[in-house]
């Protein structure tokens, strides 16, 4: 990406003779780069009105032509769980939507992160205005609440980011609120929450970009977000690829982890069960090239020798967690998506449907086991 801050414009001196007829009129447009470099481009007068382009604006230069990125400057976010806690305590200002009840919740038993307090701010959807950015950081089983939830926070030019997990969030979010959804993924951290308390030893980061992989303002914009923040941000041509590889690591970890109970160290360790794990991760290598994204074969094999080892090895992946405190799980958005879409390539799933089966049975077990 090529940011620059504008330093000067000027109009063009056409001296003692007329601009040829049709010709645009253009400015000179001193830039600066982030590394203290300047240039000079020439720009016509009206691009740079249409987008009220004016010295001290940041651009992004794309070939010949500047885009305005307009700075986020507020923020907010909904779902204050391990992924809300994790990368909202990093948000200055931002702010946490939740009804009153919720709220009250939060606030009589605040969020820490390794041991240290995470204050937050509460705003209610009735009192919600306009920002920049929206965090969505529900389970899926929550999202089309916070679609509505949302509502008033959603202006003209407001990001929304989804780090739900699975890849069907960000179509049922820009079909809410068009023009408005980056495709993004959260990948890498190992959190572990208890009640409020969240543990953990890999910060993660979020990957995010267009859907048909586009470096626009916006992206920049959200770049440039998550740097001031200190979250480590990954602008991202090949989105869809990234979601594809992120929806194997879940269904292979986080299902295994609720079907069996493993933690970390337990999914590194050669069992029967990680052979199903690792069975269910090549269905979706599979379907994801049936699909056009194209996942290596070795990509389960691959990812896991260099992630697990940095994983806390008692935590466990967030359906495991949801198994232990009994929470709905999002077995519908990994082996239920995968079902569904083999079924269309005529690709079979013995692995994912015995997870399916196997995570819905412990489910339906919690009426007949009450706590």
């Amino acid at each position: 990406m090529e940011l620059y801050r504008v330093e000067q414009i000027a109009e063009g001196d056409y001296g003692c003779e007329e601009l040829p007829e049709g010709a645009p009129v253009l400015c000179s447009v001193t830039l600066r780069g982030p590394d203290g470099a300047s240039l000079v481009v020439e720009v016509p007068d009206q691009a740079l009105t249409a987008q009220s382009i004016q010295e001290g604006c940041t651009v992004l230069r794309q070939g010949g032509s500047l885009q305005l990125v307009r700075p986020i400057r507020t923020s907010a976010l909904i779902g204050l769980g391990a992924l809300g806690i994790l990368f909202g305590r990093k948000m200055p200002g931002v702010q946490v939507i939740a009804d009153s009840q919720r709220a009250a919740r939060y606030t009589a038993h605040p969020a820490t992160c390794n041991g240290q307090p995470c204050p937050f701010s509460y705003c209610s959807p009735s009192q919600g205005q306009p920002a920049d950015l929206v965090l969505v950081t529900v389970k899926a089983t929550g999202l089309e609440q916070a679609i509505r939830d949302i509502a008033p926070f959603v202006g003209p030019h407001t990001v929304i980011l989804s780090l739900l997990n699975g890849i069907t969030s960000e179509e049922r979010l820009e079909a809410a609120y068009p023009g408005h959804t980056l495709w993004s993924v959260a990948i890498g951290m190992d959190a572990n929450r208890v009640g409020r308390d969240l543990v953990f030893k890999a910060p993660g980061r979020i990957q995010f970009g267009e859907r048909d992989g586009r470096i626009t303002p916006r992206v920049a914009a959200v770049a440039q977000y998550f740097a001031a923040c200190g979250i480590a941000g990954e602008p991202c041509t090949d989105i869809l690829y990234k979601q594809w590889h992120k929806l194997m690591i879940n269904v292979g970890l986080n299902q295994a982890s609720a079907a069996f109970g493993m933690t970390y160290g337990d999914l590194a360790k050669d069992t029967p069960q990680r052979a199903k794990m690792l069975q269910a991760m090549q269905e979706v290598i599979r379907l994801a090239n049936a699909e056009g994204v194209p996942l290596p074969p070795d990509d389960d094999v691959v990812w896991l020798a260099g992630a697990i080892p940095s994983f806390k090895p008692d935590n466990r992946p967030s359906m495991g967690q949801d198994i232990q405190a009994r929470r709905p799980t999002e077995v519908e958005e990994f082996a239920g998506t995968v079902r569904q879409l083999s079924q269309k390539h005529g690709l079979p799933t013995p692995a994912n449907d015995f997870f399916y089966q196997r995570i819905r049975a412990i489910e339906a077990g919690w009426a007949a086991q009450p706590h």
